[in-house]
Parts: structure tokens; sequence; C-alpha cells
């Protein structure tokens, strides 16, 4: 009988026509992406991308690597204090400096987002490793997650076919021993290394740019990086790397005089 008027008699004996009761739909939640950015760019500005450029950021996400080389890795002096610092958090950001340095960089998706790994291969020297992970909170909100919970609100927009990931403040978020509850911490713009702006850049023949640019609102430029990298193999291991040298430096690279000027 349901959607179906029911007739039932009064106390005439003329029959009275019941509406069913009307039945309310609860909105189905939109999910939020654990790892694509699509919905966090908007559905045009992601069209906008290069192909390869939605692949790379597509939900699920996929594990891959990324062999290439950083052409440049500097630091102002008070980068490299920081750097050296935060040995102690985890080594957010690289304590050395160099050009043509290869690296490896692996995307691995956890439960939680999807976790970035650069390993800078200095000759001579042991590999320095940086992770972090970048999450989508519940609120759509896109947050860079560092070693020692400190955390990074990242805007993200769409700019002629590049990525831009631009930082609006830090945090560290601390779990209260015993509990579920989190403590968040905000650090002063002034204490902070400043606006970190990452570009991701598509480039022909299966390559990308990836630039990472640390402004200290005081103290201008703190870190700059910059690199070329392409897909490595399926079973690509970061300790063999050192194997493929030879081929990377073989690999063209862009000239980076206009961007360092």
């Amino acid at each position: 009988m349901s959607g179906a008027a029911v007739s039932r008699a009064s106390g005439a004996g003329a029959p009275v026509s019941v509406a069913p009761a009307p039945v309310s739909v609860a909105p189905v939640p939109q999910a939020v992406p654990k790892h694509g950015i699509k919905a966090l760019l908007g559905d045009a500005a992601w069209q906008r991308l290069p192909a390869a450029v939605r692949r790379r950021f597509m939900d699920p996400a996929r594990r891959v690597d990324y062999e290439g080389t950083f052409e440049i890795v500097r630091a102002s002096t008070l980068g490299r204090l920081l750097a050296w610092f935060c040995r102690c958090l985890g080594t957010p950001v690289v304590p050395r400096t160099g050009t043509q340095v290869p690296a490896l960089v692996q995307v691995v998706p956890t439960d939680r987002g999807v976790t970035w790994r650069r390993e800078y291969r200095w000759s001579g020297r042991p590999p320095y490793v940086v992770r972090s992970t970048k999450v989508i909170a519940a609120d759509g909100t896109l947050i860079e997650r560092l070693p020692a919970g400190l955390c990074m609100p990242l805007d993200l927009c769409e700019s002629a076919g590049a990525l831009h990931f631009v930082s609006r403040g830090y945090y560290f978020d601390i779990e209260v021993p015993g509990t579920r509850a989190h403590l968040k911490i905000p650090l002063l713009s002034w204490l902070s290394p400043g606006v970190t702006h990452v570009e991701h850049v598509d480039e022909p023949d299966g390559w990308f740019r990836f630039t990472l640019t640390v402004t200290h609102p005081l103290f201008g430029e703190v870190f700059h990086q910059t690199g070329r990298f392409s897909e490595a193999g399926d079973s690509y291991d970061c300790r063999t790397l050192d194997d493929h040298r030879s081929g990377i430096a073989r690999r063209p690279r862009q000239s980076l005089a206009s961007r360092d000027r």
C-alpha cells in the first residue's frame, strides 16, 4: 500500500481518504577523497591540468617511484641552521646544499593519505630522506603532515596547467596521552620557516619539474630546490639509485637560468 491513499470509515459512514505520511530521505554525505585532489580543485581546474598530472594525483593514488636530479638544492644561513635544528623533529627539510643531486621520489598511498618520500643522494655521503604525508581532512582542507606532528595546511590552485601548493601557517598536532584528544598548537609566522610554495609543472616525454621555495616574512628566501623527475621502473629500489646515476646524468635537463634570476 505504499504511496497510495488509504480509505477508512468515519462515524457517519462516509469513507475518509488518509494520505500516506511523507517519507524523508536523508541526504547521502559526499565522500571526502582520500588521495586525489580533483574535488579540492574543482572540475574545471582539474580538466585544465595535463593528463599526466591528473594521473599522478588521481584517486586512488598509485604506488610509484620517480627518479631524477635536483639541479639546485640551496639554503640561506638561517635555512641551514633551521635544517640542522629540525633533525630532532625527524628531518622535515634536508640539511645540505648542492647542485646536480641525484634523487628518488617515492609516492606511497596509505589509509590516511599519500606519503611522499624524497631521498637525496650526495656523492660519497649517506642518503638523506625527507618524508611527509598529504592528508585531506574531513572538512576538505589539504594538510601536509610532517614529522613530530608538525602540520601545514595548504591552499591549492591550478595556473597555466601547473599545480601550486601554498602553505597558510603551521601548527603542531599533539595527541594527549591516554585519550583520543589532540592539542593544536599554532606557530607564530616569524617563528616558522615561512611560506612554503611547491610547484608541479608537467614537461614533455613523461618528465615533470618539482620546485620548492620557502620564504620567511622577515628574512626572505630560506630554502629553494628544483629538479626534474620521471617515472622509474615498476620494481625500482631506492638502494639501486647509485647504479642508475649514469643514466640519470645522461638525460637532458632544462636550463634554469631564467628561473634563478
